[in-house]
């Protein structure tokens, strides 16, 4: 779609550009072939390149989902591997005097954790622009990988119920 402005500058001279205009899709879509993800290069032209991109995501949706239960498991250990401080909280009177451990900050701990979850996060930031191109087959991808990540590595995360 082309456009035409013409302004006009202090001088009273006239001033017209040509500016072209695209819009953007905003309801899912089926046109598989036409989608482009993350860059102008990855436009899938055929189906075959269609169904390596949708598993890409997929996959790249369970990589996402694994990493996210494996920082319970990597908090949980660096908290036992850093030496903390108790700090003692006191209720009241009514309340019982509790203890809450503070973990001391090391770049040795912090960077690691800082780094991994800086790449899970960027995942999850690709996997949000794929289900942004508004494509069914891109959307389900990402959701049915959330699912199968899930279902295999959800539990990892679930917090235990002492009693």
């Amino acid at each position: 779609m082309q456009m035409t402005t013409a302004t006009t500058t202090a001088s009273g001279l006239a001033m017209t550009s040509t500016a072209s205009m695209s819009t953007m899709n905003m309801a899912f879509n089926t046109e598989n072939l036409s989608t482009l993800l993350f860059s102008n290069s990855w436009r899938p032209t055929s189906t075959g390149a269609y169904t390596g991109t949708w598993f890409f995501l997929f996959f790249l949706a369970v990589i996402w989902r694994a990493m996210s239960a494996q920082l319970v498991k990597l908090d949980a250990f660096w908290a036992s591997k850093s030496a903390g401080y108790p700090i003692l909280i006191n209720g009241g009177q009514d309340k019982p005097s509790r203890e809450k451990l503070i973990q001391t900050w090391r770049l040795s701990i912090n960077l690691p954790r800082a780094v991994f979850r800086m790449v899970n996060q960027g995942i999850a930031y690709l996997l949000m622009i794929a289900v942004m191109t508004m494509n069914v087959g891109f959307f389900f991808a990402v959701l049915v990988g959330y699912f199968f990540g899930e279902l295999t590595f959800g539990r990892v995360g679930m917090a235990t119920v002492d009693s």
